[in-house]
C-alpha cells in the first residue's frame, strides 16, 4: 500500500505543474471558447491516470519520481566514520542493510513505515468518498421513482429543484414540475448540450480520479474548475447563434432555475448548479471567436502540452557542468580495471572479499598500480601478497616494482584509517577515495546483476569533499538490449548527482 501511495504521491506532484498552467491559462485567456479548457482538464486527467510520463526536451516538469523510496530509507544515524560526503555514507549503509556492524549504524527505515501508513490512511479516504457518492446516488434514485414522462427521454419530478442530466448509459433529462414554460426551451438545450459532449460521463470519471487524489488540494481546485467549464462550455454551444434578445432570455432561465445549494461532488448536471453569476456575464458578453483566436488557442494548448504534459529528461537537466566525454585512453583504463579486479576475485573466491584498483598514466600509458585486497579474516601473508603483486605485474605488463599491494581484513577497513604509500612517490589514497570505490563497486555489482552484463565497473570523483561526477565502464551481453538512460538515472539518483554529470562507456 505503501508503494502505491507513494506512486499516486510522485503523479499527483508531477501533474501539479499542469494543474497550476491550466488555472493560470483560462484566467489570461478569457476569449478562448470553454471546449477547448475542457481540453486541457483532459490532459491533466490523463496526466494523472497514466502511470508513466513522456519525456520532452522543451518540458518545464523537472521530474515524474519527486520522492524516491531510496530517500526515505535515509533516516538513520550517521556512521561513526564518514566520507565528508552524505550520498556515499548513505549508500555504504544502505549495501549493508538492516544488519549491525562495528562502526556502522542500523537502518532504522522509518521513511518506509510512515509511507505505509499514509498509505493506510490513503485508502481509507478514497473508501470514504466513494461510499459517499454510493449514498448520495441511492438517495437520489429515490426520489426519481416518481416522475412524469415529458417526451423520449425528458421527465418531470417534484422532488427536484434544478434540471439536471442524470444516468450513465441511459441518461435522461428532469425537469421540476414547476418549471416555467418559457424557460423549459433553454433549459432542454442546455442539458442536450451535456449529453452531446457526454458530461454525465465525463464528470463520473473526473469524480473518480478526484477520489483517488483526495490528499492533493490542487485535485479539489481542478475538479470544482472542471464543473464550471463544462457548463460554460455547454452554454457557448447553446448560445452560439442566439441574438441578444434570446441571450438575455436565456439568462433569465438560468437565474430562475439557479439554487443557492453547494456544489455536491456527485450531484447530477445541474442547469443553475455552479458558478451563475460568472454564467450569465458570460452569456451577455459572448461574441462567436474569431479564426485567429482559435488558432492561437490551440497553438497555446499545444505549447502548455509540450511543456507541462511531459518531463523532461535526467540527462537533459543542465547543471552548469559540461558533459565529460571519455578518451579511447580512460576507456582502455577502466576496463583494465574492471579485468584486474575480476581476476584477483577469482583468485581466492574463499578469502578475498573486495578489490579495489586505481591505476596510473602518464602520457596515456599505464605506469602503476595501486590495488587493495579486503580478505574475509586474516591478512595474507607475504607469500601470498607476492603471488598476487605477480599476476598483476604480469597482466598489465608492469615492473613488479610499480605494483603497490596493500591487505587487509574486512573488520581494519572498516574500522581504521588505511593509507596506501608508493616506494618511490608520496602517494597517498585517503579513507574518502576508498569509500568512493567501494561505492562504485556496489554499485557495479548491483548494475552487472540487474541488466546482465558480463561487468560492470563504476568511478566516483570528489571536489571539496562532494560527488561532483561518475564515470561507468560497462562490457555488455549481446543477447540483452538495455537503455543508457537506465544505467545513467541509477548512477545519478545514488549518488545524488545529475545523469549529466555521468560518463558511460558500453563496450
Amino acid at each position: 500500500m505503501g508503494d502505491l501511495f507513494l506512486k499516486l504521491l510522485n503523479m499527483s506532484l508531477a501533474a501539479s505543474w499542469l494543474i497550476v498552467a491550466v488555472i493560470l491559462f483560462r484566467l489570461i485567456a478569457r476569449k478562448t471558447p470553454r471546449w477547448m479548457i475542457c481540453l486541457l482538464w483532459g490532459l491533466v486527467a490523463i496526466r494523472l491516470i497514466c502511470p508513466f510520463s513522456m519525456n520532452s526536451s522543451f518540458s518545464i516538469v523537472p521530474s515524474d519520481e519527486v520522492i524516491t523510496k531510496s530517500s526515505l530509507s535515509e533516516s538513520h544515524r550517521k556512521l561513526n566514520f564518514t566520507a565528508g560526503v552524505e550520498p556515499v555514507d548513505a549508500m555504504i549503509d544502505e549495501y549493508l542493510g538492516d544488519t549491525s556492524h562495528d562502526g556502522t549504524s542500523v537502518a532504522y527505515d522509518d521513511g518506509n513505515i510512515l509511507m505505509s501508513g499514509l498509505g493506510v490512511i490513503w485508502i481509507c479516504g478514497v473508501f470514504g468518498l466513494l461510499l459517499y457518492a454510493v449514498i448520495m446516488n441511492l438517495r437520489l434514485r429515490r426520489y426519481l421513482k416518481e416522475t412524469v414522462l415529458l417526451r423520449k427521454n425528458i421527465y418531470f419530478c417534484d422532488y427536484v429543484r434544478a434540471p439536471f442530466v442524470y444516468g450513465l448509459l441511459r441518461p435522461n433529462i428532469y425537469l421540476p414540475s414547476g418549471i416555467d414554460e418559457s424557460d423549459m426551451e433553454y433549459v432542454i438545450a442546455h442539458e442536450k448540450a451535456h449529453l452531446q459532449r457526454k458530461d454525465h460521463i465525463w464528470k463520473v470519471v473526473a469524480f473518480l480520479i478526484l477520489a483517488i487524489y483526495w490528499f492533493h488540494p490542487l485535485s479539489w481546485a481542478a475538479f470544482i474548475l472542471f464543473c464550471r467549464d463544462i457548463e460554460l462550455a455547454c452554454d457557448e454551444k447553446v448560445i452560439k447563434n442566439l441574438t441578444m434578445t434570446e441571450k438575455k432570455a436565456y439568462s433569465e432561465s438560468l437565474l430562475s432555475c439557479s439554487f443557492k445549494k453547494r456544489i455536491a461532488l456527485v450531484y447530477p448536471l445541474a442547469f443553475g448548479e455552479v458558478g451563475v453569476k460568472q454564467r450569465v456575464k458570460a452569456i451577455l458578453r459572448y461574441r462567436k471567436p474569431a479564426f485567429a483566436v482559435i488558432l492561437i488557442s490551440f497553438l497555446a494548448i499545444i505549447l502548455i502540452g509540450i511543456c507541462f504534459f511531459t518531463t523532461k529528461p535526467q540527462g537533459d537537466q543542465n547543471t552548469g557542468m559540461p558533459p565529460r566525454d571519455l578518451s579511447p585512453a580512460q576507456i582502455e583504463k577502466g576496463k583494465k580495471e574492471i579485468e584486474l579486479k575480476q581476476m584477483l576475485l577469482d583468485y581466492d573466491k574463499d578469502h578475498i572479499v573486495e578489490v579495489s584498483v586505481f591505476l596510473q598514466e602518464d602520457d596515456d600509458a599505464i605506469t602503476a598500480a595501486d590495488i587493495l585486497v579486503v580478505s574475509k579474516e586474516k591478512i595474507m601473508n607475504a607469500e601470498e601478497q607476492d603471488k598476487i603483486q605477480a599476476l598483476a605485474s604480469e597482466y598489465l605488463k608492469l615492473d613488479v616494482h610499480n605494483i603497490n599491494l596493500e591487505c587487509v581484513d574486512s573488520e581494519k577497513f572498516f574500522q581504521e584509517d588505511i593509507i596506501l604509500r608508493d616506494a618511490d612517490e608520496d602517494l597517498t589514497i585517503d579513507k574518502n577515495s576508498l569509500y568512493s570505490d567501494y561505492i562504485g563497486d556496489t554499485m557495479a555489482s548491483k548494475i552487472k546483476d540487474a541488466y546482465g552484463f558480463l561487468d560492470c565497473k563504476v568511478e566516483v570523483h570528489y571536489s571539496e569533499d562532494e560527488i561532483v561526477s561518475a564515470d561507468v565502464y560497462v562490457v555488455k551481453n549481446d543477447e540483452k538490449d538495455v537503455a543508457e538512460t537506465d544505467i545513467l538515472d541509477y548512477v545519478s539518483e545514488s549518488l545524488g548527482i545529475s545523469a549529466q554529470d555521468v560518463s558511460l562507456s558500453l563496450n
